[in-house]
């Protein structure tokens, strides 16, 4: 036998050795206080009792029913007292019986984990075992021999004795215990026989014999008996009044002590507290005085500001005209440039439906020549060539014109932006500057520099707005010039190839 299943072994044996003996000193020490139960039903005169516990259960129980409580529930009362009662096991562990019942009941599926726990084990070695096994059988280097192999072999079988009998010994410990707790080994009286018996005598003891006992001793006179505890009860009330009364009055008189040095700290604090509300009201009238001199001066201060900001708005209200009268300007320029785009798009389509016209023309007269007569058709070709040149040179002058009245709008634009420019540093340089210089000069409020600083910047930012809008306007004015002249290249170029003539001269397009 390995070591292993030997230590499993014993655990599992301990197991039910602890069992055994823990059922057995229990049963006897049960059947013990039951017999003392016994003995105290049959006379409970009896001062002696052997079982200090169930003579406090007794008086407990007396002490609730001549207080009065009704109903006692019995059965807590008795297991108050019976799970804290101790057992000796072994004769000198001394365990409460509550323990040693759960923990009794808690051995048969300890004794089966440790059979489980003991089986993983000997699969566990078993597994080792024969990984080592073919390992060796494996390697062709080592000098296997006969004994050595059956030795290899034999080693798992010890691991799946150690998972079987380890198995074997905790299942069968754990029917035992189940078998010696289910009271199939002591003709059913278990435990749990027990435990239910002592409660139903206690019950009985109790709910019956002892309360009858004390309902007899009961007093025939109890009027006379009520009364005199009644004047008892009330003496004892009388006199602890007075000793309370007494004792409130010394408390009283030290809370009234106390009192009184309070309310004099609170004068004494009063006193100082009107010194210094008159220091501080002779204070208040100083700082009056010199808020009104604040006021005055104020007012002189928003007076200025006012008249100040008059003239800073007739200012601005010029310079809204101004700027009213440059934005008429460009939307005039504007207006006139569309009317400009609009009449030469007129005028590209009427040359397109003169250069249609002629063509047609042109084809009828020359199919009627080619019919009527062959000779004449040299001669009208070198007049029909002499009208497409013709025509040719008109389009360039017009493209010339165009291009020419394009740059002087441009001209004209920059030199708007130019004068718009000159205007706006003019009015800064003459109007702002000296005022913002004067602004800083004269000492005022921090407000008002600050709302002038901010009128500042957002006329630097409107002039550096309209800027952008007039560099905008400039590259707009550019990209139109260019797309009109790829449209008019376009419009030469199709009607180059609708009457399949040459096409124009690159030194008149370049012009």
């Amino acid at each position: 036998m390995s070591y292993t299943t030997f230590v499993v072994l014993c655990i599992i044996g301990a197991i039910a050795l602890f069992g055994f003996i823990g059922h057995l000193q229990v049963t006897l020490q049960m059947k013990s206080w039951l017999n003392e139960l016994e003995r105290v039903s049959g006379a409970l005169e009896e001062k002696s009792f052997r079982y200090p516990w169930i003579q406090q259960v007794l008086e407990d129980y007396r002490n609730y029913h001549l207080a009065g409580i009704s109903p006692i529930n019995t059965q807590a009362l008795v297991e108050k007292y019976f799970f804290r009662e101790r057992v000796p096991l072994f004769g000198f562990f001394r365990i409460p019986v509550g323990s040693v019942l759960r923990l009794i009941q808690q051995l048969p599926p300890a004794s089966i984990v440790m059979g489980i726990l003991g089986t993983f084990i000997g699969l566990t070695l078993a597994i080792t075992s024969m990984q080592e096994t073919l390992l060796l059988l494996g390697d062709q280097s080592a000098a296997l021999s006969l004994p050595a192999v059956i030795t290899a072999i034999s080693a798992p079988f010890k691991g799946m004795s150690v998972a079987f009998v380890t198995s074997i010994a905790g299942i069968g410990n754990a029917l035992f215990l189940t078998m010696l707790q289910s009271g199939f080994l002591t003709g059913g009286r278990t435990i749990a026989y027990y435990q239910e018996k002592m409660m139903t005598d206690f019950e009985t003891l109790l709910d019956f014999k002892v309360n009858a006992e004390l309902e007899n001793q009961k007093p025939r006179d109890s009027l006379e008996k009520l009364l005199d505890r009644l004047v008892s009860k009330i003496q004892e009330s009388f006199q602890l009044t007075i000793g309370d009364f007494g004792r409130d009055m010394v408390s009283f008189t030290d809370q009234l002590k106390q009192a009184m040095e309070e309310v004099q700290n609170i004068l004494e604090t009063q006193r100082i507290f009107s010194d210094q509300f008159s220091t501080s009201t002779n204070e208040l009238l100083g700082f009056g005085e010199n808020f009104k001199k604040t006021f005055e001066t104020m007012d002189h201060i928003q007076q200025k500001t006012n008249a100040s900001l008059m003239e800073l708005g007739n200012k601005i209200k010029q310079l809204e005209q101004q700027l009213k009268q440059s934005s008429d300007k460009s939307e005039n320029g504007y207006r006139r440039f569309e009317q400009f785009i609009q009449r030469s798009d007129g005028l590209l389509k009427e040359t397109q439906k003169k250069t249609e016209e002629l063509s047609q023309l042109f084809l009828r007269g020359l199919e009627e020549q080619m019919q009527r007569y062959q000779q004449s058709f040299d001669e009208h070709e070198r007049r029909n060539q002499q009208q497409q040149d013709e025509w040719f040179y008109r389009y360039q002058e017009k493209q010339n014109h165009y291009g020419r009245a394009s740059e002087d709008f441009s001209e004209s634009v920059n030199r708007l932006e130019k004068a718009w420019y000159t205007a706006i540093d003019k009015l800064k340089r003459e109007t702002f500057d000296p005022m913002f210089y004067k602004m800083e000069r004269e000492p005022k409020d921090n407000h008002l520099q600050h709302e002038f600083r901010n009128l500042s910047h957002s006329l630097d930012s409107l002039y550096q707005g309209l800027s952008r809008e007039f560099k905008d306007i400039q590259h707009y004015l550019g990209e139109v010039y260019h797309l009109m002249h790829r449209m008019y290249e376009e419009r030469a170029r199709t009607s180059v190839s609708i009457t399949g003539q040459k096409p124009i001269p690159s030194q008149l397009t370049d012009r």
